[in-house]
């Protein structure tokens, strides 16, 4: 036992470090309160683990890793926090040491659990799981657990998926948390050992990081037991809906009645698609100055509220000639289509540069295509499935030489249950009355991250496999079921009252919306993105215009809340976020360029910002700063870019030696830092050329 000074919200303090058999174990057992589930037994202890690895890899004359030697990573040092106690560890087998202390002193079994959280287990997961007992786990997919049960009953969770946040957010955002994550004071690229001396500063880091953790699971002890806390951020919305749509029972009987079988549900999918990111051609690869940028306010829990046209009655096949020959605008339709000869429309009078068909949902397609960006310009023939909004944009925006319908699945449309959009609601009129509230700020919280979420619910694939993990053969498999067996399962269960098709429409809602603004901007349109849109040249009325038809469906939904102040807030209003906070004034972009989807750069007065897929906030920043706005060029590289790549080895136990220490090392992922190279694709560069030149191949 030794202390150590670290820094928390009220100062520096002087914390305790335990070692494994200093833990006091009686004390915690007599004060927790226990929960249980499905007969698992947990002991509402909050506790947290986390690693520090080094990276070993060489680099290639222009500062890349080589594959070869493949790099790989060790552990040289452990944290875990039992409550308000923190234990340090600097090998696997005393790591080892301390489950077995755990198991033994606390009575753990396979029905008397301890939960300990991870903030990222995948990446724990990686290097601990040969040298845990495994039972059984939750896997999201291939190397991503949510849970790990070993057999002495000890069960690690993800805390990551549990906040949807980093640690640093989520130390922000939670009640009672004063160890707050030290960010930035730590050298990720020091090679360190087991017997590397640890500094004070370095510590203190590893300290924080996991008491912080357990304060945060405190704070969320307040409302739940570890028997029913859920797994996921999107859980707690989830749980909430369920027991407020459960209150109607005719919602369980339309559930039920409004089933996709595997075929419908099979277009449903094709069907599916996200937002709306894509960049004019005509305005990308060159500086445009004085722009703006207009967001939709909380556009997803907008279409939830106000939207009208779901799904709400089960599928029927509808002949293709009562579509062409009756008034069919009562049903969402999903329609499997075929377009020949079909091109976007430049000379359209909706013209905004941005073609809407994506040519990653088309299941056919001829080769003679041009795309624009992964965007459809032309095509001999496509096909695919879309929804009935998605067919009236693309009816707006294209011209083709023939049409044909291959099949037609139609629904009775209406609006979301009551108990769905009431409970929508009450997160907005919650966020909108704490917002600003500095005594309120973890509720205030809470309701934006919720709100957030309800969309996220709603779009939870059906036909997702189940991932396991074989410890014998150290290899994952999915359990083998048919679409059948889990559409039945899942209609089943009384867990389950969210209708997939209802996710469908509300992203298509979403994109409805979005084009309804990018054919009144029209070519000024830079860029767009799911629910912003960046432009040039006055289209300030243009917005007004457009939010007056908003605001007066709000009215009418009740889609809408008041502040403390007594200010009426909308949702899916446009505003303006070319608006300096402080003084209210207008702040344009003064540059703004862009080479793509995720890919844009530009300059406020004297800050610049970007975002870039792939390449870290901080580190674009640094690099736009040294090079200007017109440094986003295709070719150009950025060094040190945050750009992880994992590189992992799947390897037994065995003995490495680094320097003068010999240790045991396993199963290993190795985040390396990368370069990032700015590119487009030939073919889209070809497009901005004949952009700028404004000669279109199609003409």
């Amino acid at each position: 036992m030794y202390t150590l000074e670290v820094e928390t919200t009220k100062g520096k303090q002087l914390e305790t470090i335990y070692e494994i058999h200093e833990l006091s174990f009686l004390d915690k057992l007599l004060s927790c309160k226990d929960s249980s589930k499905r007969g698992i037994h947990y002991l509402d202890i909050p506790c947290a683990f986390d690693i520090e690895t080094t990276n070993i890899y060489e680099k290639d004359e222009n500062g890349k890793p080589k594959k070869t030697p493949r790099p790989y990573a060790f552990m040289y040092h452990w944290q875990f926090c039992f409550d308000d106690q923190v234990v340090f560890g600097r090998r696997w087998e005393s790591f080892q040491d301390l489950l077995r202390t755990l198991e033994k002193n606390l009575n753990l079994n396979s029905k008397n659990r301890l939960v300990i959280w991870v903030h990222n287990l995948p990446f724990e997961w990686a290097f601990m799981r040969e040298f845990i007992e495994f039972e059984d786990g939750f896997f999201r997919e291939e190397r991503s657990p949510l849970k790990i049960v070993t057999k002495g009953g000890i069960e690690f969770r993800c805390s990551y998926a549990l906040s949807n946040m980093s640690l640093q957010k989520f130390c922000e955002n939670e009640v009672g948390v004063i160890h707050y994550k030290l960010a930035d004071t730590y050298d990720y690229d020091k090679i360190r050992t087991p017997v590397t001396p640890m500094t004070s500063e370095e510590l203190q880091y590893c300290y924080n990081d996991v008491r912080g953790l357990c304060e945060c699971i405190k704070s969320r002890l307040r409302e739940d037991t570890l028997a029913s806390m859920p797994m996921t951020s999107t859980g707690y919305v989830r749980r909430e809906l369920r027991n407020n749509v459960k209150q109607n029972k005719k919602n369980r009987e339309a559930f039920v009645n409004s089933a996709l079988d595997a075929d419908i549900y099979t277009l449903c999918r094709s069907a599916f698609r996200g937002g709306d990111t894509h960049a004019n051609s005509d305005r990308a690869d060159q500086i445009n100055h004085n722009a703006w940028g207009f967001d939709r306010k909380s556009s997803y829990p907008a279409e939830i509220l106000e939207f009208a046209g779901y799904p709400m009655s089960a599928y029927f096949k509808m002949d293709v000639s009562t579509y062409m020959n009756r008034d069919v605008s009562d049903f969402a339709l999903l329609l499997n289509v075929r377009f020949i000869g079909i091109k976007y429309n430049y000379k359209s009078d909706v013209y905004c540069g941005i073609p809407y068909i994506a040519l990653a949902k088309c299941s056919k397609f001829t080769k003679d295509k041009i795309i624009d960006n992964g965007r459809v310009i032309y095509a001999g023939m496509l096909e695919m499935v879309i929804t009935d909004l998605d067919l009236e944009i693309i009816q707006r925006e294209y011209v083709y030489s023939d049409f044909y319908i291959k099949d037609i699945y139609a629904s009775r449309k209406g609006k979301l249950s009551k108990e769905i959009r009431e409970t929508t609601m009450d997160y907005f009129r919650k966020k909108t009355l704490l917002d600003g509230d500095p005594e309120h700020e973890y509720e205030y919280f809470k309701s934006k991250n919720r709100l957030n979420s309800i969309y996220g619910c709603m779009v939870m694939r059906i036909d997702q496999a189940l991932v396991c993990w074989d410890p014998k053969k150290k290899e994952y498999f999915n359990q083998e079921e048919t679409l059948e067996e889990k559409l039945t399962k899942f209609y089943k269960s009384r867990n389950n009252f969210l209708s997939y098709q209802h996710g469908i429409y509300i992203t298509a809602a979403a994109r409805m919306a979005l084009r309804r603004m990018l054919w009144k901007v029209g070519k000024d349109v830079i860029y767009t993105d799911t629910d912003s849109i960046k432009f040039v040249g006055d289209h300030f009325k243009d917005f007004e215009e457009e939010n007056k038809r908003i605001r007066k469906l709000a009215e009418e939904c009740g889609a809408y809340a008041d502040n403390k102040k007594g200010e009426r807030f909308y949702l899916g209003v446009w505003e303006n976020e070319t608006i300096d906070k402080e003084t209210g004034g207008l702040l344009p972009y003064d540059e703004f360029k862009t080479l793509g989807a995720k890919k844009y750069v530009y300059r406020q007065g004297e800050k610049i910002k970007s975002t870039i897929a792939g390449v870290n906030k901080k580190a674009g920043a640094e690099y736009f700063t040294c090079h200007g706005v017109d440094g986003l060029q295709n070719g150009a590289v950025i060094s040190n870019s945050g750009h992880l790549t994992a590189y992992y080895n799947d390897d037994c136990m065995h003995k490495i030696t680094i320097g003068n220490c010999s240790f045991i090392s396993a199963s290993n992922v190795a985040l390396v830092n990368n370069t990032y190279r700015i590119g487009v694709t030939e073919e889209y560069a070809d497009i901005l050329l004949k952009s700028i030149a404004n000669i279109y191949d199609i003409e």
